[in-house]
């Protein structure tokens, strides 16, 4: 049985409800009809002409990113910009586009949860409590921060990881997938001696490193990544289980910023 972009979208709001996002965020399907069929599914971190060249090719019906492919308010929706020329594109192959973004991040098996587990946590608890963002844990056996930040590095295949040492030995993390630095102190507060996340910028990891927090920048794409497969199987699982005949991909991603 083949399913509906709606028949879809109903099953993403119960796996990632919208209800988890933040109130600036812009999350749901951005784009599609809502009785149009669905027989292929590619997964990606973010909408772009990479992604939408591997959508064509394989014939997808419907892109689910995380980053929204609409986030700021459109004004007009013109060729002779790079976001809106996508959309056009997109539109004039059938293709629909859902993201899911602050809800599969604070959602309990979203980004950092996966994050987490990706990077052997045990004891894994909700960093912040407000809106579930964040997750913190333990590692294992005790190191020092440049093994951790080795580690970290393989775990999540990244081309480069950046680290600001506190003096501590890396055994109670705190990670946020994308970028985390805003919950630097509630990381201090709960006992965490290293920060994983992404998109640090300096004064943030100064004031993390001089209060005592290690921080690993793993960089905000590959912080993220992991959850794709992990979304994907979700979502395959709960189609299967409607009877829903549906071949779902995850899309091939070229890292934005290399180290060279």
């Amino acid at each position: 049985m083949t399913p509906t972009i709606s028949d879809v979208v109903k099953i993403l709001e119960e796996l990632v409800p919208p209800k988890l996002a933040e109130d600036w965020d812009n999350v749901g399907l951005m784009l599609g009809r809502m009785d149009h069929p669905v027989k292929r599914i590619m997964f990606a971190l973010d909408f772009t002409a990479e992604v939408l060249e591997q959508a064509i090719k394989k014939n997808i019906d419907l892109i689910i990113t995380h980053h929204p492919a609409i986030f700021k308010k459109l004004t007009a929706i013109r060729d002779d910009e790079w976001q809106s020329d996508l959309l056009i594109s997109a539109a004039e192959r059938g293709i629909a586009v859902y993201s899911a973004h602050t809800n599969l991040d604070c959602v309990g098996t979203g980004v950092n949860h996966v994050l987490a587990r990706r990077l052997l946590l045990e004891d894994v608890d909700v960093l912040d409590d407000s809106n579930g963002l964040g997750r913190i844990g333990i590692f294992p056996t005790a190191m020092s921060l440049e093994e951790f930040a080795a580690l970290v590095k393989k775990r999540l295949k990244a081309d480069y990881v950046v680290i600001g040492n506190a003096g501590k030995k890396v055994h109670r993390v705190a990670v946020c997938g994308g970028a985390g630095s805003d919950l630097i102190d509630l990381a201090l507060a709960k006992g965490a001696d290293t920060l994983v996340t992404g998109d640090v910028k300096y004064h943030s990891a100064q004031r993390a490193v001089f209060s005592g927090l290690n921080i690993v920048d793993a960089g905000h794409q590959s912080t993220e990544l992991p959850v794709l497969e992990q979304f994907a199987d979700r979502l395959g699982s709960y189609l299967a289980a409607g009877e829903y005949d549906v071949m779902i991909t995850i899309a091939r991603e070229t890292l934005l910023l290399k180290q060279i």
